[in-house]
């Protein structure tokens, strides 16, 4: 019994620990830029309107931006939200988006008031954040939601 209890002890302390894990945070979005670009994205980093930080990305086949918000001074942000707008001209009834949101769970569409088509996805990071496997995880999510909106709105 001794003798599992010390694999297990050395097996705990071999592990990498939580805390070095880089997390991706909106703290600094540097660490997000990073993740997609070790993805093979292209990424230009940029400011919104605000002045906070905001996030250009190509991401195989698909083009969408990343804001930034809950921050405090333009930097030291809480959230990010997932973003692709399309020049739909009105073409795109808010009846046809609203039956989108409907069967969709953790994306959101809607019609802007010049008559574009948008889709978004917000998460919250905090000061924690999110670990690299979780983020790819939900950038698949996006990425997949936003093709399956391209089509809906036959973009």
């Amino acid at each position: 019994m001794k003798n599992i209890a010390k694999l297990a002890v050395v097996a705990a302390l071999s592990l990498p620990s939580l805390a070095s894990a880089e997390m991706l945070v909106a703290t600094d979005p540097d660490t997000l830029l990073a993740f997609f670009v070790e993805e093979g994205g292209d990424v230009e980093r940029t400011v919104d309107n605000a002045g906070d930080p905001k996030l250009k990305i190509e991401y195989y086949g698909s083009d969408f931006v990343l804001y930034f918000y809950d921050c405090t001074d333009n930097a030291d942000c809480k959230s990010i939200q997932f973003f692709s707008g399309y020049k739909t001209e009105g073409s795109v009834r808010k009846s046809k988006v609203n039956s989108w949101n409907a069967d969709n769970r953790f994306s959101r569409a809607y019609i802007s008031d010049s008559g574009s088509a948008r889709i978004e996805h917000d998460l919250y990071l905090g000061n924690a954040g999110i670990d690299a496997d979780d983020f790819a995880v939900l950038v698949s999510k996006w990425t997949k939601a936003e093709a399956e909106f391209e089509a809906f709105i036959d973009w």
